[in-house]
């Protein structure tokens, strides 16, 4: 059995009189403090031709600073009265069977193997996101993996239940079930991805994906990061017409300490790039370059580009510190051609929509001693857009402290 306690506080601030609309308060900020322990037992699988096997969870959630009118981090669960609980907690398990290298599960579980819907493991919030699905992985054709899923429910990040609708990010479009189907290449240097998903009256969505990261020369590796998605309406189309294809291209190098990056992403279609998210608005993970700390850079038509610098702090003396910063800077956003009975209509993408985004990271892992694998993470997010842009201004803080350990 392994567990993470992760300590977790969020501050947003809303720039030029925004307000907290999720808090129901005219306060321009959103801030919250909690403790979170995460606790995953992993069974064996029985011996035989047939293995039969059982995971657990348990995940629980503190309450150290909060209120009505600072609510909406989704780091804490919120009450039907709008109250943050003290504190909340929910489990969850799934039986699963091996036959060689071919696993089926069913149960509460996270999905960390498919670019079509991809949870987070904890990383965005203080807990982990699950689904309650079925899923088939077999790696028996190496180096092929077949991923399927059947998904009926989730559990976001701040809920204490298993059984929530899950929905798209920026349409709120529920569905009753989300079905995926990936196939996944890796071999030395090379990945890739084919995936399909399907949600069930709202969309089916594409994708193809490509990683190349060789070591050409000692100290020198070239990396590549190539995405693209195809998203279109199907059945009664409840989130109105889609007809979207999204893509970005992130070539990047590392020399010795350093790691340079650069990226460019399109949105071309009349509704803005979306994705899968849970009840909350806690998003599964779009693999997409621009999909950083504060936006994805998805207004319909957005085009937007990225420069990233990564510092590894060994190259000094000071293994296990490392230092990030990247900007991201927007245009082209063009919300005027969106019909009317589609889902993303009241967004307020306008025409001439522009904006931009700069994140600064700090981390530091203890590399020994008792307290060895505490990792001290700050993260600091800003983002400015002109009128058109309907994120506003905003600026972020997250400090984050996470000690992973071992029970059994």
């Amino acid at each position: 059995m392994s567990g993470l306690t992760r300590n977790f506080y969020l501050n947003r601030d809303f720039r030029n009189g925004g307000a907290n609309r999720r808090s129901g308060t005219v306060n321009g900020y959103r801030a919250e403090w909690a403790q979170g322990l995460t606790l995953d037992y992993l069974s064996p699988f029985t011996p035989g031709v047939l293995g039969l096997g059982f995971d657990a969870h348990l995940y629980a959630g503190l309450k150290l600073d909060s209120g009505r009118g600072k609510t909406g981090t989704n780091l804490l669960h919120v009450n039907n009265d709008g109250d943050v609980a003290n504190e909340y907690s929910v489990g969850g398990g799934a039986l699963k069977l091996k036959y060689r290298e071919t696993v089926l599960k069913y149960g509460s579980m996270e999905l960390r193997t498919s670019p079509v819907f991809l949870t987070d493991g904890g990383s965005g919030r203080l807990l982990p996101q699950t689904v309650t699905a079925w899923q088939l992985i077999s790696r028996d054709l190496q180096p092929l993996t077949f991923d399927a899923a059947h998904i009926t429910a989730g559990k976001a990040p701040s809920e204490n239940r298993n059984d929530s609708t899950l929905r798209s990010l920026y349409g709120a479009t529920e569905t009753d079930t989300v079905d995926y189907l990936s196939l996944n290449y890796e071999q030395g240097a090379v990945k890739g991805y084919l995936s399909t998903q399907r949600a069930e009256d709202l969309w089916r969505q594409d994708y193809l994906g490509f990683r190349y990261l060789p070591a050409l020369v000692e100290g020198l590796t070239p990396t590549l990061n190539v995405s693209m998605y195809r998203t279109v309406d199907i059945g009664a189309a409840h989130g109105g017409p889609i007809d979207n294809s999204t893509w970005s291209f992130a070539p990047g190098v590392k020399f010795g300490a350093h790691s340079l990056m650069l990226a460019y992403q399109k949105v071309q279609g009349d509704t803005p790039f979306d994705y899968m998210a849970f009840r909350d608005g806690q998003t599964t993970v779009a693999q997409l370059a621009n999909n950083v700390q504060l936006s994805d850079f998805n207004a319909p038509n957005d085009r937007s580009w990225q420069v990233r610098y990564d510092y590894d702090f060994s190259a000094r003396g000071v293994p296990g510190l490392r230092f990030m910063i990247r900007y991201m800077q927007g245009q082209g956003g063009k919300g005027s051609d969106i019909e009317p009975d589609s889902s993303y209509y009241p967004l307020g993408f306008r025409d001439g929509g522009r904006h931009w985004e700069r994140n600064i990271e700090m981390q530091y892992v203890v590399q020994d001693g008792p307290a060895k694998n505490l990792s001290l993470r700050a993260r600091y997010g800003v983002h400015r857009g002109n009128s058109a842009e309907p994120r506003g201004d905003m600026d972020e803080i997250r400090l984050i402290t996470e000690f992973p350990f071992k029970l059994l």
